[in-house]
């Protein structure tokens, strides 16, 4: 049996020759273009552009995917598409895969995969949004995008630049971060193929209905659902699973996720869930390292995170990573936004932003390293109490990192507006005064977290704690033992100025150890039990912690009973800790 082609359709024809040939169909198909993906040497398309046509010579162009039934694809998408037989199915389906393997250079062309900056095999780049190629330079080769069948970007505003500048100057600086995080996410790609990843996610917080969530949706919801204008598609309530997040992340690229409403709960354990879970959230969203799901062909599929994250929240999550991950924009009293702001105005700037960026590629590159290769935030900080920013800015690494792409994407920002509208210095000058207001309110934010999460780290074990209350005679120790009624402990033994033995009341020392960081909630038991477990305390022969160490000379009144402290076994067994920094590498 082989395949006949007529002017009015496919045709079954026999190997017998007294068997006439069977009409399969009342068209013909023709492969105008196989579109391939990008670097793979897959043997079959991802996607065809076929030809149909009638008998009556009418002819219709067709977009398919590759599929294992391309005869029902056809169907599916031509209602005068009919099939004869019940073997035109399998038919069609090896007529249009032999003619496949016959496509000539001229008829292959490239399949994209989405939002994206992609690379084509003769150098040169590709920049794709909302279903188009953006730019005004010509392809040289044809090409398809991947559908989006689950959303659609607004974008319906007359002259959306000059709204948004005004929008910008007009409403407070709590506006400025988002419009530039929306902007850097769409070009997500390009930072991790220049070394320069996004490593955080955006977190909205406040006090109660100060206008978090108002916020997100108005910069964020610019991806609707289809058929339901005015809906979010990409919005998830914070009771979403890791599996859900992690699956909207990597499927919608150069977008932005709304993790809305971690709320504040009466119950404990209700809460501890949803923190747990905004953590897990932030953590896909700023890790790079991609995640693996099983495709319907039984095959591991490799899934980049290509998305951002956006979170509203009545708390702040109150882990190191966490908080070296948030960009934070903190809400302290009601926002008001214009009713310029709304997502049809950013989805439009988004579309500015993507033809701006291809036609600017190689200038956009040269900003991004020039601003992320030496980070310097400081010095656009001009603020009192600059020590604090300085020693969290030049710690914690990743905020800096990701303050600088926000810079950037700003930075570009402005590029694209002054080559689109005349901006005036003092307009440009206010931006950028905007801009680095709502960096200082974020960097204020970090330090205020920070501060309270220090007084929950440990600096150092309580053998270290020790040594150093000793070395700064924080008990202050005395010498002669009439004085030990009046002071905490006494210098026990000493050689040459070096002290051997000292003894303690339990009492101060307790008091002492519980006055540190992180060791608030310590029993005296439990600390004396740390003590007697690295073997720096003597102890009484009938086995108590605490030792008589004599009478006055008198001998009349007994010496205060104290912890008797091995000196050297307590520096022996000292641990300073780095703070932030194991927390910070997780």
């Amino acid at each position: 049996m082989y395949i006949e082609v007529n002017q009015d359709g496919l045709y079954e024809v026999d190997e017998n020759l007294y068997t006439r040939p069977k009409q399969l169909t009342n068209f013909v198909p023709e492969i105008m273009t196989a579109y391939y993906p990008l670097a793979d040497n897959q043997q079959f398309p991802q996607a065809l552009d076929v030809r149909i046509t009638w008998a009556d010579h009418t002819q219709r162009r067709l977009i398919l995917p590759m599929s294992r039934s391309l005869a029902t694809s056809i169907r599916n998408a031509e209602p005068r598409a009919v099939l004869l037989k019940p073997t035109a199915l399998a038919a069609v389906q090896m007529y249009l895969v032999d003619q496949i393997s016959k496509t000539n250079k001229e008829m292959r062309g490239v399949y994209l995969p989405g939002n994206g900056t992609h690379w084509l095999a003769y150098g040169q780049h590709v920049t794709v949004w909302n279903g188009r190629v953006a730019g005004s330079a010509d392809l040289k080769i044809p090409c398809v995008i991947k559908p989006t069948d689950t959303y659609r970007i607004t974008n319906s505003i007359d002259r959306p630049v000059p709204t948004l500048v005004r929008a910008l100057l007009e409403n407070d600086a709590a506006l400025v971060l988002p419009v530039a995080y929306a902007l850097l996410v769409s070009r997500r790609d390009v930072l991790t193929a220049e070394q320069h990843p996004l490593q955080g996610g955006l977190y909205i917080t406040g006090v109660q209905s100060s206008g978090k969530t108002t916020l997100a949706r108005r910069v964020f919801g610019y991806t609707e659902r289809i058929g339901t204008p005015g809906k979010p598609a990409l919005m998830l309530e914070a009771v979403s699973t890791e599996a859900s997040v992690r699956d909207t992340l990597s499927e919608n690229p150069g977008c932005v996720v709304i993790i809305d409403d971690l709320a504040k709960s009466s119950t404990r354990s209700i809460e501890a869930h949803r923190r747990k879970l905004g953590g897990a959230m932030l953590r896909l969203a700023a890790n790079e390292g991609d995640s693996t799901k099983k495709n319907s062909s039984g095959k591991t599929d490799h899934r980049d995170c290509a998305a951002g994250i956006a979170l509203t929240a009545e708390f702040v999550l109150d882990g190191v990573s966490e908080l070296t991950r948030s960009i934070f924009v903190y809400l302290d009293k009601q926002l008001n936004l214009t009713e310029d702001v709304r997502p049809a105005l950013i989805g439009a700037i988004l579309e500015d932003f993507a033809d701006w960026f291809a036609d600017n590629y190689e200038h956009a590159i040269e900003l991004l390293h020039k601003i992320a290769d030496s980070p310097d935030i400081l010095k656009n900080l001009r603020v009192d109490g600059a020590d604090e920013f300085t020693e969290l800015l030049t710690r914690e690494r990743r905020i800096q990192d990701n303050l600088a792409l926000l810079q950037w994407a700003f930075v570009c920002m402005v590029e694209m507006i002054k080559s689109t509208v005349k901006l005036s210095p003092h307009q440009e000058q206010a931006l950028y005064e905007k801009f680095w207001k709502a960096v200082h309110l974020s960097v204020s934010k970090q330090v205020d977290e920070f501060s309270k999460i220090r007084t929950h780290l440990k600096e150092g074990n309580i053998a270290h704690l020790l040594c150093e209350a000793i070395d700064s005679d924080e008990f202050k120790l005395c010498r002669k033992k009439e004085k030990l009624f009046k002071r905490n402990g006494i210098i026990w033994k000493e050689k040459k100025g070096v002290i051997k033995q000292v003894g303690i009341k339990q009492t101060a020392l307790v008091q002492f150890i519980r006055n540190q960081n992180g060791y608030q909630n310590y029993s005296s038991r439990k600390i004396t039990d740390y003590m007697k477990d690295i073997g720096c305390l003597t102890i009484n022969e009938d086995k108590s912690n605490t030792v008589h160490i004599g009478k006055l000379k008198d001998g009349k009144r007994p010496l205060p009973r104290v912890l008797l402290i091995d000196v050297q076994t307590l520096r022996d067994n000292a641990e300073k800790y780095e703070l932030f920094a194991e927390q910070a590498r997780e």
